[in-house]
Formats: structure tokens, sequence, C-alpha cells
């Protein structure tokens, strides 16, 4: 298992090598740069020595020009080829020649040398025309070896100063990017410890109020994370008390029948001669019995189809689909056919899964049937439009639905009528076609009109409707 990373460590690293990088940059053009002049200056000097040589015109007062300077330790002095002259340094090495090139006249030259001493320095070489008094003007030639000891001193020390300071600022970087990130990172702890505090604190977890509460100074990043992380409480405590809901109805539904074939059995138990219960006593369990049936196949197929469903798309015609669920259903309603208004404007089958559209259409006309209002008018529309094929089902209702409860109908076992008086309706039917409806990619929309109608409607994308 590899380690965990700290969001902390990295900012801190990044704002560092970020940085350093810049200081590298700029450390390193100062150091060229100082670098440079320096050798520049020494050069220079060098160049505004010798233009003070053109001026002598005796090879000896030139030669003790030279002897007076402390800062040249070799030179020597050509006339053509020929060696006019050394210096005392040079008797040590009788066998060194400083170096000697026939540069044009009034011209100079500086190049990097070894000293005879094994000392690194710049040899000086220039060539003029001497004019002495009453003789032929004479080409000179003049080598000089400078040390640049002193030099690589001065710059080692500006390049130790550099370094020191260049690690100097990468620490005063580094602490002040920690400061910078942990000030930073204060509202994303702050929420962690609202979270730790809710894991720790089971009172909490039960107070459905609780909310991950807003700092005083509210960041952007953090609002949406804080948002979320309530928006997903909220979430979670409808999960659980609907769960809890679907527990208690299904106990309910089931525990009703149950309760209801013991005190059947009880009652015959007790009375086994009496012809009245004994000639109602085979119908009324079958009756219960299949009651229980309904409601377990009903709890099943809820089950079925909110998980996966197989799907056989084929070619169907809605029309002879809606007379095979209407001669279903009309046992349950007698005037089914008189009650329905058909307004199909598709002109062409449409293609989908017989079984998940059959159950779709068969529970929401019976629920039409159900809760519309005697001999009422059941509209049934059957839209084409660009994008889609709509399928509406309108009825009259005698019940104002809140928007509230007409958001929860889609819910498992759930009834407006909280007494749940008629044994014949389970609250199942649309949980299983807003099922449906997701399995297949359908839109279902369910709305009670300004009104009063009530009005539910599928829309299914014609990309789902063409082969």
């Amino acid at each position: 298992m590899t380690n965990p990373r700290s969001i902390k460590k990295n900012l801190i690293n990044a704002i560092s090598a970020v940085f350093g990088f810049f200081i590298i940059i700029v450390f390193t053009f100062v150091d060229f740069s100082v670098d440079n002049w320096v050798q520049e200056q020494f050069e220079l000097e060098i160049q505004q020595k010798a233009g003070q040589f053109k001026t002598i015109t005796n090879i000896q007062d030139f030669a003790q020009t030279i002897k007076s300077d402390k800062d040249y330790a070799y030179y020597q002095i050509w006339k053509n080829d020929d060696v006019i002259y050394r210096s005392t340094s040079l008797n040590d090495y009788p066998n060194i020649n400083l170096l000697h090139k026939k540069l044009p006249l009034n011209s100079y030259q500086i190049v990097d040398v070894t000293l005879p001493n094994h000392e690194i320095g710049k040899a000086f070489l220039y060539s003029y025309l001497a004019k002495p008094k009453d003789k032929k003007p004479t080409p000179i030639y003049l080598t000089i070896y400078a040390s640049t000891t002193g030099l690589d001193k001065v710059t080692g020390i500006l390049d130790i100063l550099l370094v020191g300071s260049f690690l100097l600022s990468m620490i005063i970087m580094r602490v002040v990017a920690k400061i910078i990130v942990t000030k930073g990172l204060d509202p994303l702890v702050n929420l962690n410890d609202q979270i730790k505090l809710f894991n720790e604190n089971k009172q909490q977890r039960h107070n459905h109020t609780f909310a991950f509460k807003e700092n005083v100074s509210s960041y952007i990043e953090i609002d949406l994370i804080r948002k979320e992380l309530n928006n997903f409480l909220e979430t979670n405590r409808k999960m659980v008390d609907n769960e809890k809901r679907i527990t208690s109805d299904i106990a309910h539904e089931i525990k009703t029948p149950i309760a209801e074939l013991i005190t059947l059995t009880e009652v015959h138990q007790r009375f086994p001669d009496d012809e009245r219960l004994a000639e109602t006593f085979t119908s009324d369990i079958l009756q219960i019995s299949n009651r229980m049936k309904v409601i377990v196949e009903n709890l099943l197929l809820l089950q079925r189809t909110s998980h996966s469903l197989s799907i056989y798309k084929e070619p169907l015609e809605i029309t002879t689909l809606l007379s095979s669920v209407i001669h279903d259903l009309n046992f349950k309603y007698d005037d089914i056919k008189q009650r329905i208004v058909l307004n199909n404007t598709l002109q062409q089958p449409i293609i989908a899964d017989e079984f998940c559209l059959k159950t779709i259409i068969t529970n929401l006309l019976d629920n039409a049937l159900f809760y519309s209002m005697p001999n009422t008018a059941i509209n049934i529309a059957i839209n084409d439009d660009a994008q889609d094929v709509v399928f509406t089902i309108t009825n009259p209702s005698s019940i104002n639905y809140s928007p509230q409860v007409v958001d929860k109908l889609v819910q498992p076992l759930f009834q407006h009528d909280d007494s749940r008086s008629n044994n014949d309706r389970y609250g199942l039917g649309l949980s299983i076609v807003d099922n449906i409806c997701k399995i297949n990619e359908y839109e279902l929309s369910i709305n009670q009109l300004d009104h009063g109608d009530f009005q539910v409607q599928v829309r299914i994308p014609k990309k789902n409707c063409s082969e």
C-alpha cells in the first residue's frame, strides 16, 4: 500500500521549487555579471598601463617603469625577433621565454596563460613603434605576464557570498511558503475538524438538523465542498427515512392479511359447525392469499426493475398494445371502453420492449381509472414531436395534491391515504413505472394541472424509437 501524500507538503515543495528556479536564474546571472565585470576591470587596468608605455622612447626607461610596478611578475621585450630585455624574475627560468606574437603595430592581445611559477594568469601582448631621438623608428614587442590569483580569490569570495545568499533565500522562501500554505489550508482543516467531530459524536449523526457550518471568512472552493457534504447528509437522511418507511409499509401490508388469515382460522376452529363461516371460509382464505400474492409479485417486480431488466426492443403498434391493456383491465372497470378518449397522431410503430411499455401503460391507466371521479373521461394522447414520442394520460381528480406529495408519489409503497383503507392499492404502481422509465431512458413527469386534472407524461426519445 502506497503512503498517502500530503497536499500541504506538495504545495510547499512546488512553491519552493518554482521560486528556487527563478532565484537560481537570478543568482547565476548576477554571478556571471560580477565575474565578467571583475575580469573587464582587470584587463582595463592592464590596457591603461600599456597606454602609458607608448610615451616611453628609451628601452631602459621602459623596463624600469615595468619593474617598478609590482603587479607584473614577468615581462619580456623583443625588437623584431631579438630579445632585448627580460625581467629579473625570469632569471630563475633561463630556458623559458614568454609568449611572443608579431601583432600589427599599435595593437594588443590578452590571453590566458600559465606563469613560469605555475600560477594561473593572463598575458598582455603589445606592439608599437618606438621613435628614439635621431634614430630610425623601431618596432617593439612587449609581453607582460600578470598573475590572476588575487582576482580568483575575489571572484571566489563573491561566489561563496552568492551561494550563501542563495541558500539563505531558499530557507526564507520555504518558511514563507509554509506560512502561506498553512494559512491558506486553515479553512480546509476547519472543515476536516467538523467532519471528525461529526464522526465521533453519535448524537450529531442522529441529529436531522445538523449541517456543516460556514466559516466567518468563506471561500468558494470550501463552500462547494461544504454544500456537497450537506447535500450528501440530506440525501442520506432522506434515503434512511425512506428505507424505514418502506420497511414499515411492507410489514404493514404483509401483516394485515396474515392477521386476517389467523383470525379466520381461529374463528373456524372455535365454531367448526357454523355453516355461515364454513360457507365463506375457503373463498375468504383464497381472496386473502391472492392479495398477498399480488403484494409479493409487485414487490418482486419493483426489486427487479430497480437493478437490471432484460430489454428486447421490437416494433410495436401502440393502438394494439393499448387495446390489450384495456382488455386486461376490463374485469376491474366495466365502463373502461366508454371512459377512454384516445388521441393518437403516431403514424408508425414504436420500437420498445413490449413488457416494459405494457407495464407502464397498465399501471398508469389503472391509477387514472381508480383515482378519477366516476364516469369521467380518461384522456390518452400519443403525439409525435421532433425528438420524442409523448404518451400522456390525463384524468379528473377530486384530490388536490401538494407539490411535495406529487414528488413522493413515485416512492415505493407511498400512498396519499395514510390510513390505507383500500386493500387493493399498495403504492407500488408509479414506483415500478419510474424504475422502468429510468432503465429505458424515458422521461417521466407527474403534474396536477391548474384546473385540478391529474396528468402523467412519458417521453420516449426518438433514438429509442427507430430501428
